[in-house]
């Protein structure tokens, strides 16, 4: 709790905590532990959550997409 109002008032402490892609990674802040999507062609930057876990899981749809897993064929 300490740490969620440490980073209301001080900023968050971010970290990259996996390179999804060229343009997308996970983010995290070594402080309060929460996490982010973040995506530079939409320039956009939202809470993590199981949903995207499970896009970029191995094996999952984007994951596929991004060349982390090899195609099925």
């Amino acid at each position: 709790m300490l740490e969620r109002l440490l980073c209301a008032v001080l900023g968050h402490r971010y970290v990259v905590e996996r390179v999804l892609n060229h343009g997308a990674r996970k983010v995290g802040c070594t402080r309060c532990n929460s996490h982010w999507a973040m995506h530079d062609g939409t320039r956009s930057f939202v809470r993590w959550d199981g949903e995207f876990e499970e896009f970029y899981a191995p094996g999952g749809i984007l994951a596929q997409a991004s060349g982390d897993v090899p195609p099925n064929a």
